[in-house]
């Protein structure tokens, strides 16, 4: 599995290859919306889904279209949840079956670049900054972008339960690179998020790319326990 080992415990499904190379195969309803797309686009449209459905299959699941709504985000079939990250030259999936240990999934793929330094205000926080001053160069402007790889995960894990556009300073991120991990911790409301939730989520760093993964737990379940008790 290489960049994405790790990346999920068992009961989440990984797939990812090259968007420039695969043998992607598009839906119908699928290409209807890239139709207009520069060719670069389709290919890594058609890459995400392919390789999301491959992960499906390996659920068990069979493979099926999966469409996109108005606002872009990919519809999943029911009782799936899943996320699709692609760059240029990389392409990466994650599916699973809804339950109470994954409401939600984020998945986000970056090269290993540094982070550009006119955007760390708006990327960072106060602490994220603080943490990162404290990190020795050169490497710095590679934590900087595993936190807005971490913040992307993050943001497409909520965004199909809260269906609210955060920003960068809407969560905080602490990465622990020893453990190959993140904490995430929710600064404003985004129901059923609540400012103070908080979520564990993998990282995993090579030569070429940062990848980063987060599986939201028991997201439905407390928010039907807080509506029971207002």
């Amino acid at each position: 599995m290489g960049l994405l080992a790790g990346l999920f415990d068992g009961h989440v499904a990984t797939a990812q290859g090259d968007p420039r190379s695969l043998a992607a195969v598009m839906y119908p309803i699928e290409q209807s919306y890239v139709s207009r797309a520069t060719e670069s686009r389709r290919r890594e449209f058609a890459a995400g889904r392919s390789l999301a459905r491959q992960a499906m299959v390996s659920l068990g699941v069979p493979p099926t279209a999966i469409p996109a709504a108005a606002d872009r985000a990919p519809i999943w079939p029911a009782g799936i949840v899943g996320s699709i990250s692609h760059c240029s030259d990389w392409c990466v999936a994650a599916v699973a079956r809804e339950s109470q240990d994954c409401s939600a999934l984020g998945i986000d793929v970056e090269p290993a670049t540094p982070l550009d330094e006119d955007l760390l205000d708006t990327i960072c926080d106060d602490d994220e900054l603080r943490w990162l001053a404290r990190q020795a160069e050169p490497g710095r402007g590679l934590l900087a972008k595993a936190i807005f790889s971490a913040k992307e995960s993050v943001y497409k894990a909520q965004y199909p339960l809260s269906r609210q556009i955060i920003d960068f300073h809407a969560v905080s991120v602490a990465l622990d690179m020893v453990s190959g991990s993140f904490l995430v911790r929710f600064r404003v409301d985004a129901e059923p998020f609540l400012s103070g939730y908080q979520a564990s989520g993998r990282i995993a760093i090579t030569s070429e790319f940062i990848a980063t993964g987060v599986a939201l737990k028991n997201v439905k379940e407390k928010a039907a326990q807080r509506e029971l008790s207002a």
